[in-house]
């Protein structure tokens, strides 16, 4: 019997605890401070308001409640917040102690560190903290409420350590949650961050040329080159290209510009709208990570499209993504430079 750590509520930090609940497992769920009507729900009903699920073998816990022997007893910790929660994630961890402990991610995102490069969160967690853990990272598609619902579903667990992802996946895996484990943990992590950011393309693909109806030649032409740009971009921060053709690159791809709000800033950009207009009426009130990746990182992916770092001839797609989301305007699809 594994003891699970969860911290964070939301739909993707408790839906991954389920396949580790269902094979026998205990869970300590604890909210954010903005997850304090979930965590009051569960507590008074077992039920997940949001997933609309029954929580097996899970205590659920207020941020204000949890306790030093939560981490201590803890076999597995699960980071469960959205990027905008790393930041507050990290001062958890600076008010207790977790030394040596063995860490999953589902937070997407990248960050830029003390080099000026674009780096990915696990470091930044890392480095951030007195002291020394593991983290391994959960890539490729998952959609949280089919998850929840026990639908099939297959994703990786990726650390550099390829034994430490083994170790961990005999938690999670079973029937219904069928984990590949990589050791490429950097390219891994990029294709987590930067399928949100392609998957607008992909939307915008989608109604480009007819707006009524789905068109799928020119859809089908961009998704393949998305994934071209999301390997050169790998490889030039040094990780394997093999994870943009597999599940962590191309399979989430194809899930995150199918249906949700990357694609649908996309859809909206493809009928002429600008990203300002979209976000203050279309998608008023909704966070769409790749665009707000674009925006948190936007000066230095302008600088290193400057210095050559980057070169738009090489990667116009990203280049072109960057342009619209970061100066406000008109979405174009390079098929001149494709």
């Amino acid at each position: 019997m594994v003891k699970i750590l969860s911290i964070g509520a939301g739909v993707m930090g408790t839906a991954i605890t389920i396949p580790a609940s269902t094979n026998g497992h205990n869970i300590t769920l604890v909210g954010t401070h903005l997850d304090e009507k979930i965590i009051t729900a569960i507590q008074q009903t077992k039920l997940h308001p949001e997933l609309g699920v029954e929580l097996e073998n899970t205590n659920a816990k207020q941020v204000f409640e949890l306790e030093q022997s939560d981490f201590d007893t803890a076999d597995v910790i699960i980071i469960g917040v959205n990027s905008s929660g790393v930041e507050w994630f990290i001062d958890i961890l600076d008010k207790y102690n977790a030394t040596n402990k063995k860490f999953l991610i589902v937070t997407k995102g990248l960050y830029i560190n003390d080099q000026n490069s674009i780096d990915i969160l696990p470091n930044k967690i890392k480095k951030s903290i007195p002291y020394n853990i593991d983290i391994t990272a959960v890539a490729g598609p998952c959609k949280a409420l089919e998850l929840a619902q026990k639908y099939l579903t297959n994703i990786c667990f990726i650390n550099q350590n390829i034994e430490v992802a083994n170790e961990l996946s005999d938690i999670f895996r079973n029937d219904f949650y069928v984990i590949e484990t990589l050791s490429d943990l950097k390219g891994g992590e990029f294709c987590a961050a930067l399928k949100n950011v392609f998957a607008i393309m992909v939307g915008c693909s989608q109604t480009y040329y007819n707006s009524k109806i789905k068109i799928y030649n020119p859809e089908s032409g961009i998704f393949s080159h998305c994934i071209k740009e999301l390997a050169r971009i790998i490889q030039l921060h040094e990780g394997d290209i093999n994870s943009a053709y597999g599940l962590p690159g191309l399979g989430d791809l194809y899930v995150t510009s199918g249906i949700g709000r990357n694609g649908a800033l996309g859809k909206f950009l493809g009928q002429g709208k600008i990203y300002s207009e979209i976000m203050s009426s279309d998608l008023k009130d909704q966070t769409v990570e790749g665009a707000q990746l674009i925006i948190d990182l936007q000066k230095t992916l302008n600088e290193k499209f400057e210095n050559g770092f980057f070169d738009k001839d090489s990667i116009p797609i990203f280049y072109e993504l960057i342009q619209a989301i970061s100066f406000d305007k008109k979405l174009r699809i390079p098929w001149d430079k494709l």
